[in-house]
């Protein structure tokens, strides 16, 4: 974990850090954040790092409880259920209305952005999955045309980066998403837009399941995506 002090801000990058850290479950669930070591690891002041701790609270990826200190927050199953409501709700409109709208060239850079996240998928490599998958959903949803939708989305991408890693490390399930998502795709090429938003709704439900699983059984995941 270190900082490169690159133009964007001290705090936004140790936030980016240690999120990055979360995602990956090398700070696990439940686990203490022990401040010490985080400024020397991340070569900021106290009081960076602790400015970085209330935007993960706020983001739901830390508690901070007295006299304890920051420690990674634990997501309920309830919680998981919630926030997949959310993301089915949301994600659904936006195939929909890409399908409708989206002009020709933008579905073909869709395809590309999914076969880059595909690769990501098979080669195991955390951090490209996460921003393989990120660059598809800008496309999504920039093909939307309703920049409020995109918006919206916005805040569910890093708190739903995790819980991908989780169903996705449900054996079987990488297979899976891919290949829901290339019908998908191919049902969005055809200009179906009702039946794509059905099927984008059962890969949602599908992620779901598996990523509850994945928690009930107590595993982390061990490949990315």
């Amino acid at each position: 974990m270190h900082i490169t002090h690159q133009p964007a801000p001290v705090r936004m990058q140790a936030v980016e850090a240690i999120r990055a850290e979360i995602i990956s479950g090398r700070l696990p669930a439940g686990g203490r954040l022990i401040e010490r070591e985080l400024t020397e690891a991340l070569g900021v002041s106290r009081n960076t790092l602790r400015e970085a701790y209330r935007q993960l609270e706020a983001e739901g990826f830390l508690e901070i409880r007295p006299h304890r200190g920051p420690t990674v927050a634990m997501l309920a199953p309830q919680a998981v259920t919630d926030l997949y409501e959310v993301r089915e709700a949301i994600e659904c409109m936006a195939v929909n209305l890409f399908t409708l709208r989206a002009p020709e060239e933008e579905l073909v850079a869709l395809d590309q952005a999914f076969e880059k996240f595909a690769a990501a998928v098979e080669s195991g490599n955390t951090a490209s999955i996460i921003s393989t998958k990120d660059a598809f959903y800008d496309l999504l949803y920039a093909g939307t045309g309703n920049r409020e939708l995109h918006a919206q989305a916005r805040t569910m991408y890093a708190r739903l980066a995790g819980l991908r890693l989780k169903s996705l490390s449900r054996p079987g399930r990488p297979g899976e998403s891919l290949f829901e998502m290339r019908q998908v795709l191919q049902t969005m090429h055809a200009r179906d837009a009702e039946r794509a938003a059905e099927l984008w709704r059962e890969h949602i439900q599908n992620a779901a399941s598996a990523a509850l699983k994945t928690m009930h059984a107590g595993r982390e995941p061990h490949s990315a995506g």
